[in-house]
C-alpha cells in the first residue's frame, strides 16, 4: 500500500568540476573538513542559544497562554 503522504529523493549528479563555480567547489572541500563542520555546529548553537537568552521573557510569557 502506497502512503498519501508524498516522499522526495534528492539524487545528486555527478557534474564535471569545470562546469561548477568556485564557490560550490569551495564549500564541497569545507563540508569534508571536520575542523569547518565543528566550528559550524558552534556557530548555530551560539545563534540559538542568544536568540533563546534574548527571547526568555516571550518565551514565559507564551508558556501561560
Amino acid at each position: 500500500m502506497v502512503s498519501e503522504r508524498a516522499v522526495g529523493t534528492l539524487v545528486l549528479e555527478k557534474t564535471d568540476e569545470a562546469e561548477l563555480s568556485p564557490r560550490i567547489l569551495e564549500l564541497r572541500k569545507k563540508i569534508h573538513s571536520e575542523e569547518y563542520i565543528e566550528n559550524a555546529i558552534l556557530r548555530i548553537a551560539t545563534v540559538i542559544s542568544g536568540r533563546l537568552v534574548e527571547n526568555c521573557e516571550e518565551l514565559r510569557l507564551n508558556d501561560f497562554e
